[in-house]
Protein backbone atom coordinates (compact mmCIF):
# COMPACT_ATOMS: atom_id res chain seq x y z
CA UNK A 1 0.00 0.00 0.00
CA UNK A 2 3.05 2.15 0.07
CA UNK A 3 2.44 3.15 -3.57
CA UNK A 4 -0.76 4.84 -2.80
CA UNK A 5 -0.72 8.53 -1.62
CA UNK A 6 -2.69 9.75 1.32
CA UNK A 7 -6.07 11.31 0.55
CA UNK A 8 -6.25 15.04 1.41
CA UNK A 9 -8.54 15.83 4.31
CA UNK A 10 -11.60 17.93 3.38
CA UNK A 11 -12.62 20.74 5.71
CA UNK A 12 -16.18 21.96 5.94
CA UNK A 13 -16.58 25.52 4.72
CA UNK A 14 -18.71 27.61 7.10
CA UNK A 15 -21.86 29.12 5.54
CA UNK A 16 -21.69 32.80 4.61
CA UNK A 17 -22.85 35.17 7.31
CA UNK A 18 -26.36 36.50 6.79
CA UNK A 19 -26.40 40.31 7.12
CA UNK A 20 -28.57 41.53 9.95
CA UNK A 21 -31.04 44.30 9.24
CA UNK A 22 -30.76 45.92 12.65
CA UNK A 23 -29.07 49.31 12.49
CA UNK A 24 -27.00 48.60 15.58
CA UNK A 25 -25.55 45.35 14.09
CA UNK A 26 -24.66 47.19 10.89
CA UNK A 27 -22.43 49.47 12.93
CA UNK A 28 -24.44 52.60 11.96
CA UNK A 29 -23.08 55.67 13.74
CA UNK A 30 -25.26 56.95 16.64
CA UNK A 31 -25.80 60.28 14.89
CA UNK A 32 -27.35 58.48 11.90
CA UNK A 33 -29.65 56.43 14.15
CA UNK A 34 -30.73 59.64 15.95
CA UNK A 35 -31.38 61.40 12.64
CA UNK A 36 -33.51 58.47 11.44
CA UNK A 37 -35.65 58.55 14.58
CA UNK A 38 -35.97 62.37 14.36
CA UNK A 39 -37.09 62.17 10.71
CA UNK A 40 -39.73 59.60 11.60
CA UNK A 41 -40.97 61.76 14.47
CA UNK A 42 -41.15 64.86 12.24
CA UNK A 43 -43.06 62.91 9.60
CA UNK A 44 -45.65 61.85 12.15
CA UNK A 45 -45.89 65.42 13.44
CA UNK A 46 -46.34 66.85 9.95
CA UNK A 47 -49.06 64.30 9.24
CA UNK A 48 -50.91 65.27 12.41
CA UNK A 49 -50.61 68.99 11.62
CA UNK A 50 -51.88 68.45 8.09
CA UNK A 51 -54.87 66.52 9.39
CA UNK A 52 -55.61 69.21 11.96
CA UNK A 53 -55.41 71.90 9.29
CA UNK A 54 -57.85 70.04 7.06
CA UNK A 55 -60.29 69.53 9.92
CA UNK A 56 -60.04 73.11 11.08
CA UNK A 57 -60.15 74.92 7.75
CA UNK A 58 -63.91 75.17 7.63
CA UNK A 59 -64.27 76.27 11.24
CA UNK A 60 -61.49 78.87 11.30
CA UNK A 61 -63.25 81.73 9.42
CA UNK A 62 -66.29 81.35 11.68
CA UNK A 63 -64.17 81.51 14.82
CA UNK A 64 -62.28 84.54 13.49
CA UNK A 65 -65.51 86.38 12.67
CA UNK A 66 -67.09 85.56 16.03
CA UNK A 67 -64.02 86.88 17.83
CA UNK A 68 -64.61 90.38 16.42
CA UNK A 69 -67.04 92.80 17.99
CA UNK A 70 -70.03 93.46 15.72
CA UNK A 71 -73.12 95.62 15.54
CA UNK A 72 -75.54 94.81 18.35
CA UNK A 73 -72.87 93.37 20.63
CA UNK A 74 -72.14 94.74 24.07
CA UNK A 75 -68.78 96.42 24.46
CA UNK A 76 -66.68 94.27 26.80
CA UNK A 77 -65.30 95.89 29.97
CA UNK A 78 -62.15 97.86 29.21
CA UNK A 79 -60.02 99.02 32.11
CA UNK A 80 -57.06 101.16 31.04
CA UNK A 81 -55.11 104.18 32.23
CA UNK A 82 -53.98 107.20 30.22
CA UNK A 83 -50.48 108.58 29.68
CA UNK A 84 -50.58 110.14 33.15
CA UNK A 85 -51.63 106.82 34.72
CA UNK A 86 -55.15 108.09 35.35
CA UNK A 87 -58.09 105.72 34.81
CA UNK A 88 -59.93 106.17 31.53
CA UNK A 89 -63.70 105.95 31.92
CA UNK A 90 -65.63 103.98 29.30
CA UNK A 91 -69.21 103.90 30.55
CA UNK A 92 -72.80 103.95 29.33
CA UNK A 93 -72.43 107.62 28.39
CA UNK A 94 -69.55 106.98 25.97
CA UNK A 95 -70.79 107.55 22.42
CA UNK A 96 -67.65 106.79 20.42
CA UNK A 97 -64.68 104.52 20.97
CA UNK A 98 -61.78 105.45 18.71
CA UNK A 99 -59.22 102.66 18.55
CA UNK A 100 -55.68 102.66 17.15
CA UNK A 101 -54.27 99.16 16.90
CA UNK A 102 -50.82 100.24 15.70
CA UNK A 103 -48.48 103.22 15.52
CA UNK A 104 -49.57 104.30 12.03
CA UNK A 105 -53.18 104.57 13.19
CA UNK A 106 -52.05 106.39 16.32
CA UNK A 107 -50.21 108.95 14.21
CA UNK A 108 -53.44 109.69 12.33
CA UNK A 109 -55.32 110.27 15.58
CA UNK A 110 -52.58 112.52 16.95
CA UNK A 111 -52.50 114.63 13.79
CA UNK A 112 -56.25 115.28 13.93
CA UNK A 113 -56.90 115.48 17.67
CA UNK A 114 -53.91 117.58 18.72
CA UNK A 115 -55.35 120.86 17.36
CA UNK A 116 -58.90 119.92 18.39
CA UNK A 117 -58.79 118.27 21.84
CA UNK A 118 -62.24 119.63 22.67
CA UNK A 119 -63.95 117.13 20.35
CA UNK A 120 -63.39 114.30 22.81
CA UNK A 121 -65.66 115.86 25.43
CA UNK A 122 -68.07 117.31 22.87
CA UNK A 123 -68.67 113.96 21.19
CA UNK A 124 -68.18 111.87 24.33
CA UNK A 125 -65.35 110.10 22.57
CA UNK A 126 -62.76 107.87 24.22
CA UNK A 127 -59.51 107.25 22.40
CA UNK A 128 -57.55 104.03 22.97
CA UNK A 129 -54.12 103.20 21.57
CA UNK A 130 -52.64 99.70 21.67
CA UNK A 131 -49.00 99.91 22.82
CA UNK A 132 -48.73 96.28 23.94
CA UNK A 133 -46.17 95.47 21.26
CA UNK A 134 -43.83 98.28 22.29
CA UNK A 135 -40.83 97.32 24.46
CA UNK A 136 -41.22 98.63 28.00
CA UNK A 137 -38.00 100.65 27.87
CA UNK A 138 -39.12 102.42 24.67
CA UNK A 139 -42.51 103.14 26.20
CA UNK A 140 -41.00 104.58 29.35
CA UNK A 141 -38.16 106.60 27.82
CA UNK A 142 -39.68 107.86 24.57
CA UNK A 143 -43.38 107.15 23.96
CA UNK A 144 -44.80 108.28 27.31
CA UNK A 145 -42.92 111.61 27.41
CA UNK A 146 -44.24 112.43 23.92
CA UNK A 147 -47.78 111.41 24.81
CA UNK A 148 -47.72 113.57 27.92
CA UNK A 149 -47.29 116.58 25.66
CA UNK A 150 -50.67 115.88 24.03
CA UNK A 151 -53.62 118.04 25.13
CA UNK A 152 -56.01 115.08 25.30
CA UNK A 153 -56.07 111.73 27.15
CA UNK A 154 -54.96 108.55 25.45
CA UNK A 155 -56.12 105.28 26.96
CA UNK A 156 -53.07 103.02 26.77
CA UNK A 157 -53.71 99.36 26.05
CA UNK A 158 -50.75 97.48 27.50
CA UNK A 159 -52.33 94.01 27.24
CA UNK A 160 -53.35 93.03 23.69
CA UNK A 161 -55.86 90.51 25.01
CA UNK A 162 -57.90 93.37 26.45
CA UNK A 163 -58.88 94.67 23.00
CA UNK A 164 -58.56 91.44 21.02
CA UNK A 165 -62.27 91.57 20.13
CA UNK A 166 -62.12 95.07 18.66
CA UNK A 167 -62.15 95.23 14.84
CA UNK A 168 -58.99 96.63 13.31
CA UNK A 169 -57.18 97.17 10.04
CA UNK A 170 -53.45 97.78 9.74
CA UNK A 171 -52.61 101.48 9.54
CA UNK A 172 -56.22 102.60 10.05
CA UNK A 173 -58.36 103.78 12.96
CA UNK A 174 -61.49 101.95 14.09
CA UNK A 175 -64.54 104.11 14.88
CA UNK A 176 -67.05 102.28 17.09
CA UNK A 177 -70.32 104.13 17.69
CA UNK A 178 -71.99 103.17 21.00
CA UNK A 179 -75.38 103.55 22.59
CA UNK A 180 -75.55 102.62 26.28
CA UNK A 181 -72.58 100.29 25.80
CA UNK A 182 -74.02 98.55 22.72
CA UNK A 183 -72.26 98.73 19.37
CA UNK A 184 -74.36 100.64 16.82
CA UNK A 185 -71.85 100.85 13.98
CA UNK A 186 -68.22 100.10 13.14
CA UNK A 187 -66.19 102.07 10.61
CA UNK A 188 -62.63 101.97 9.37
CA UNK A 189 -60.96 105.37 8.98
CA UNK A 190 -57.88 104.96 6.78
CA UNK A 191 -56.48 108.49 6.99
CA UNK A 192 -56.64 111.90 8.65
CA UNK A 193 -59.17 113.21 6.13
CA UNK A 194 -61.59 110.41 7.00
CA UNK A 195 -61.27 111.12 10.73
CA UNK A 196 -61.78 114.88 10.26
CA UNK A 197 -64.88 114.20 8.20
CA UNK A 198 -66.28 111.82 10.81
CA UNK A 199 -65.65 114.37 13.57
CA UNK A 200 -67.19 117.18 11.52
CA UNK A 201 -63.93 119.13 11.44
CA UNK A 202 -62.85 121.33 8.53
CA UNK A 203 -60.48 119.78 6.02
CA UNK A 204 -56.93 121.07 6.11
Amino acid sequence: MSGQGKRPMLRATPPPAVPCMRLRSMNVPPATRLSTRRDASLSRRHALLAAAALLGTAAWPVLADEARLGVGAALPPLSVNDQFDRPVSIDAGTRVLLFAADKAAGDIATEVLRPHPEVLAQQRLVYLADISGMPAVITRMFALPKMRELPFPVGLVRDAALTAALPRQAGALTWIALDQGTVRSVETLPDAAALRSRLGLPAN
